[in-house]
């Protein structure tokens, strides 16, 4: 699938997890978990992981604040609602498919497929934005991530985490970054295609 399929597909997807309901949730679920049980869990395990608190910090914040029937046996002041619980719940499940799905891309797409395929999105809006340069510095803030040594993360904070700086410190930086752009096909169009009735069934 080409990267920027992928990458627009993901963000169909932000959109019809808004949009569903425990239904279309409950499905998106099982197809978001039988896709990682084939491509592999272990990134989506580690991204729920890291949003353990953010699931919890969800839950209690609609739970306490949005307005409804008083769950039995709290006191009126500070009990949380029925309606509140199932709302946190439904946020919380959709925020999970969503790490789900971003754990899909990531995991079948190599770093230059993942830029190219910002690179492509990002081309309409050429008099905003220049697609080359951002796909370009998010390319290197990437690979320093993955690549740079303590010091130069000490280095990077004393200059405010300017990418430029890093740039002149390092002598081993890459001269120029090429990304690969591969053409469309034609399951391309019919994988964006199949969106349309999914976000149409879920208005």
């Amino acid at each position: 699938m080409h990267p920027a399929v992928k990458m627009l597909s993901l963000i169909l997807c932000a959109i019809a997890l808004q949009m569903a309901h425990w239904r279309g949730l409950g499905v998106m679920s099982l197809v978001v978990l039988a896709a990682l049980m084939h491509f592999g869990s272990a990134s989506a395990l580690k991204l729920m992981k890291r949003a353990r608190w953010l699931f919890l910090s969800i839950l209690l914040i609609y739970a306490f604040a949005t307005p409804g029937e008083y769950v039995a046996g709290f006191p009126d002041a500070f009990a949380p609602t029925y309606e509140g619980i199932e709302s946190g719940l439904m946020q919380a499940l959709r925020l999970a498919v969503m790490l789900g799905a971003l754990s899909l891309v990531l995991a079948t797409s190599s770093r230059e497929q993942f830029m190219s395929g910002i690179y492509v999105l990002l081309r309409p809006f050429g008099l905003l934005i220049s697609p080359e340069r951002f796909a370009a510095r998010l390319w290197l803030t990437l690979h320093y991530a993955e690549t740079m040594p303590k010091s130069i993360v000490k280095h990077l904070k004393q200059q405010g985490w300017n990418l430029d700086a890093l740039l002149n410190a390092e002598q081993d930086a890459p001269e120029s970054v090429t990304l690969m752009c591969p053409p469309f096909r034609i399951y391309d169009g019919l994988a964006l295609a199949l969106w349309v009735p999914i976000i149409w069934s879920l208005s």
